[in-house]
């Protein structure tokens, strides 16, 4: 079941120009594009439509960039189909649509059946993800996903400090209602697009908190200026404890804060870390390189590879480590995506981590970010990313070293249609895995609270009793 994450964090993106790495068929694409023209004219009803035409641009520009930086190759033919689908549904819809509402429209469809991550980004979108890799944006804070079966949305998870945070949205609610106008029918974009509007102002979800059939809570929020705090940090008796929200432009720079601070609370007497990476979407790939760059001496972190192998780029470590010698656990689950998998999988084939948790997400590509326009822009995957070990990480995920539910143990997993993945692609050879008897007896053996924290208590335990003094999974 095909899961499209509305959040723009769970990209691993690129913002910048994009350049084509394999040649087109001219003529074939030149064909394509006279059938789009014609075709736009007849369904607009209203004489030629100029090869000068602005929109006619845009979508041209669009369609030759899918061609040569999809990830995936494509028959323009076949892409134009998909295109007059979003024309004509638009103009059905709405008969008196203008020419720019039309482009966009067939610009949707054309790109957001690419597959689960491109799509256009229209003036609003495109300055709303520019905000949220740069940290900051108006809004709830809250990340979502179609829920197919139910045709809601769904939680994945709400940011750290935002107004979906201090409302009590939880990961696994279902949002029923955005004020008064229901859900179901509308598509991920057009509720994402609800959801959103001036600081200030407010909005009420109705929701469906599994395993209630239905809603029974209604919410009030107002939306606000979301800073994301990347990193939260605290001790726990003599071990770290670091909570890496997004990979964002600030991520790097505050985990060395982070550390930094507690070694000196703890008097420089740490006896290791927990990195948690629960609930992390994702966010920029130089961020992820450069974090699990901070744990890992001069070795391989992450390769990507797009459509031409002579542009596949391999990403490397530098010598030094922040915790030399110290053992780190990493929490993950099903929310952990892309720049988390990417630190994960990459700790974990070099021995330099234990991973605590369950399986996380896997979301292995690349989305590159251009602009189409001064206002408008595009997301296409150009590359997926293979581990260290060379495991794809795309449907596969990063399995964990010890697997740990969490205390109430109906947190709902969720992971991408395999159909989305390389067929031929072999999965991951499994990791060296223990029991939580192994490396927690205490807690794996008590009666959990129901707000107990089960991962990240194993985790401190073990890193106490089971883990001091040598590196852990070496």
């Amino acid at each position: 079941m095909a899961k499209l994450l509305a959040a723009l964090l769970l990209m691993m993106v690129a913002i910048g120009p994009a350049c084509a790495v394999a040649p087109i068929n001219r003529a074939d694409t030149n064909a394509a594009l006279e059938r789009y023209r014609a075709e736009f004219a007849k369904t607009r009803g209203a004489g030629t439509l100029s090869t000068a035409d602005r929109n006619y641009v845009l979508f041209a520009d669009a369609l030759r960039r899918v061609l040569t930086e999809h990830v995936k190759t494509y028959d323009p033919q076949v892409l134009v189909d998909k295109a007059l689908v979003g024309l004509a549904k638009k103009k059905t819809d709405n008969p008196r649509a203008t020419d720019r509402a039309l482009t966009e429209a067939a610009l949707d469809s054309m790109l957001g059946t690419l597959d689960p991550y491109s799509s256009f980004l229209d003036a609003e979108r495109y300055r709303y993800l520019r905000e949220q890799t740069q940290g900051e944006f108006g809004g709830l804070g809250i990340e979502v996903t179609m829920d197919e079966a139910s045709g809601l949305i769904r939680v994945v998870s709400p940011i750290d400090g935002s107004p979906a945070a201090r409302a009590g949205l939880r990961s696994g609610d279902l949002i029923a209602k955005i004020d008064e106008v229901a859900v179901k029918g509308l598509n991920l974009q057009d509720a994402v697009a609800r959801m959103r509007g001036p600081v200030g102002s407010a909005v009420a979800l109705t929701l469906r908190r599994p395993p209630a059939t239905e809603p029974t809570t209604r919410v009030s929020l107002t939306r606000a200026i979301v800073k994301i705090h990347p990193v939260r940090y605290r001790l726990e008796g003599d071990v770290a404890y670091v909570r890496i929200a997004t990979f964002n432009q600030q991520t790097t720079s505050a985990l060395e804060s982070a550390v930094e601070d507690m070694r000196r609370q703890a008097g420089g007497r740490l006896s290791g870390a927990v990195i948690d990476l629960r609930n992390n979407p994702g966010g920029l790939l130089d961020q992820a390189v450069s974090v699990a760059d901070r744990f890992l001496e001069a070795v391989d972190i992450v390769s990507v590879r797009g459509r031409d192998p002579d542009e596949a780029r391999s990403f490397h470590g530098t010598s030094g480590d922040l915790l030399p010698g110290l053992p780190i656990v990493l929490l993950i689950n099903s929310g952990s995506a892309s720049a988390s998998e990417i630190v994960a999988g990459a700790m974990q084939d070099h021995g330099r981590a234990l991973l605590f948790g369950t399986r996380s997400y896997g979301k292995g590509s690349v989305q590159t970010i251009s602009s189409l326009s001064t206002d408008t822009g595009i997301r296409l995957t150009t590359a997926r990313y293979f581990r260290p070990s060379g495991a794809l990480v795309d449907c596969f995920g990063v399995s964990p070293n010890v697997e740990v539910k969490p205390a109430n143990g109906n947190a709902e997993e969720t992971h991408p249609d395999p159909a989305t993945c390389d067929p031929h692609a072999p999965p991951p050879p499994p990791p060296r895995v223990w029991r939580m008897d192994d490396m927690c007896p205490d807690v794996a053996n008590s009666t959990p609270k129901p707000d107990a924290d089960r991962p990240l208590e194993c985790a401190v335990a073990a890193i106490r009793t089971r883990l001091t003094g040598t590196l852990a999974g070496r």
